[in-house]
This record gives structure tokens, sequence and C-alpha cells, in this order.
């Protein structure tokens, strides 16, 4: 049927197509418009974000990183210390063990100062190898020397007790070259030495001499205390001058603490051991 004769047909009137399928095109059209709208908004939102989150973190970085950094060195600080009480420690229970068993195949086992000597050369071998502990060129190697202090104690009635000498053995003279050069020197009672943590004391409670002394009447104990000297004059074997602990230590941010005996010379990492020694090593009389 042409289209004037359904026009006819219709009574002079054209039927309108059908709407519906262009409808739903433009819809569909609309709403791809949308959807597009909506991820270009939330990209952009994205990228703000982001960026936002970067500069964040980039504050974040800025103020942190210092902060870890500080923390690090100090953490090394801390080890570096740990490790010298470990090494200061390790030297106390090594001269008492060898000061223990160095004269007992001899007839007369009494310690004598040579004796001595080469307990002291040996034990601070782990902590100076070599002759590093020897006054060597213009001063030591570690622009710090190694200490020991001996005392002898007896248990008096009443639960007191006695230090009746100690020995002051070091290298810190310009002559100490070898093990038998060591400086090694009694001391009487009027002599405490302040960078010491063992008192020099008569007729006290034991805790008084040490916190960590427990003696009985009549009984005999030897106390040990190794521990580094640090003075303002220690110089390296080139020379140079370690002006402070710190940096005789090598230490970053962390300041040793020591039993200062003036404000330029000070002992520090001090281990004590106390031992009751095996008969006939030891006396009211000091090692000669």
């Amino acid at each position: 049927m042409n289209w004037f004769a359904k026009k006819v047909f219709d009574g002079g009137r054209v039927t309108p197509k059908k709407q519906e399928k262009s409808i739903c095109y433009l819809s569909n059209i609309f709403k791809s418009l949308k959807y597009f709208a909506n991820r270009l908004s939330n990209f952009l939102t994205l990228r703000r974000e982001e960026e936002l989150s970067r500069g964040a973190i980039l504050i974040e970085f800025a103020v942190c990183m210092p902060i870890l950094i500080i923390l690090l060195f100090y953490i090394d600080d801390l080890v570096r210390i740990k490790r010298y009480y470990s090494q200061t420690e390790f030297v106390a229970q090594q001269f008492a063990n060898i000061v223990q068993n160095i004269s007992q195949k001899r007839t007369d086992k009494k310690i004598k100062i040579d004796d001595l000597r080469c307990c002291f050369s040996a034990a601070y071998l782990s902590l100076y190898p070599g002759t590093t502990m020897f006054f060597k060129g213009q001063g030591h190697e570690f622009a710090h020397i190694p200490y020991i202090e001996v005392y002898f104690v007896r248990g008096l009635e009443h639960g007191k007790a006695s230090v009746f000498w100690r020995m002051n053995i070091h290298t810190s003279e310009l002559s100490t070259i070898s093990p038998l050069k060591i400086q090694c020197e009694p001391r009487l009672p009027i002599n405490d030495y302040i960078c010491s943590s063992v008192r020099f004391l008569q007729n006290v409670n034991p805790e008084q001499i040490h916190p960590s002394l427990s003696i009985k009447y009549g009984e005999e104990k030897i106390i040990v205390e190794s521990f580094l000297r640090w003075d303002v004059d220690c110089k390296y074997s080139n020379g140079t001058i370690a002006s402070n602990p710190k940096q005789t230590f090598k230490l970053y941010l962390a300041s040793p603490n020591g039993r200062y005996f003036n404000s330029s010379t000070g002992g520090f990492f001090h281990s004590v051991q106390i031992f009751t020694p095996k008969p006939g090593l030891f006396n009211e009389t000091p090692p000669s």
C-alpha cells in the first residue's frame, strides 16, 4: 500500500511512527555521558588525593628521616657501650681464673707482682690485641688504657669486713712498653681510689665496700675490678689528643657513665668479680 492509499485508508491521517527505540537510544547516550562524567570526576578526585597524599608523605619523610638517623646512631652507641661492659666483665673473669691457677705448679704458691703483671696482660688481650695496651710512639693505640684494681678483704666479727690492701695495675706510664713493665703498685688504706667502684674501708658492713660483697667471719675474698681509664692527656700513638670520653670510645651521641677522679680523669665500664682465693695465694701482706 502506497503512502497516498494509506492516507486515504486512515481517513486522511498519517499515523506517527513509534518513538520507543529513539527514546531508548537517547537514554543510553545520556547514561553513557553521565557514567563518563562520574568517571572523570572520580579520576580528578583521586588525582587530587594522590597529590595531597604525596605531599603529606614528603613532609612526613622530611620530619621523620632525621629522627630515624639519630635513633640509628644512638642505637649504635648503646650496642658499643654494651660491648665495652661485656669485654671488661670477661677481662675480670679471665684475670680471676688465671690468678687462681698461675702458681699452682710452684712450691711457693704465693702470688707475686710479676704474676699479677702476667695475669693482667693475658686477661686484657681480648680487648687490647697484640701490643696495643702498651705505650708506643707518642701515646696508646686507642687513647685509653686498661686498669685493674685488686682488693684483699677479710671478714670480721659481727658481720663486718675490712680491706687490708689494694693493688693498682695499669699501663699509663710512658715506660710501660712490655708485660714486665706494667705498673703494679700496692696501696695502703688511706689511698681510696675515687675512679674505682670498690671502697677501701675497714671494719664496715661488707656492702659498704662493694654492694655485691658477702663475706663470713674469718673468710678471705679477692675483689677484682676491671675498667678503662681516660684522661685529658691521653694521646693516640700518632700524638693526636682524644679530648673527651665520647671521642675516645668512638661514641656519636651517648656519653659513657664514668667515675671521675677529677674533671680530666675518669674510669669507665667497670666490672667486678669476687672470689675466694685458693689457699696460699694471698695474705694480709700485698704481693711483692
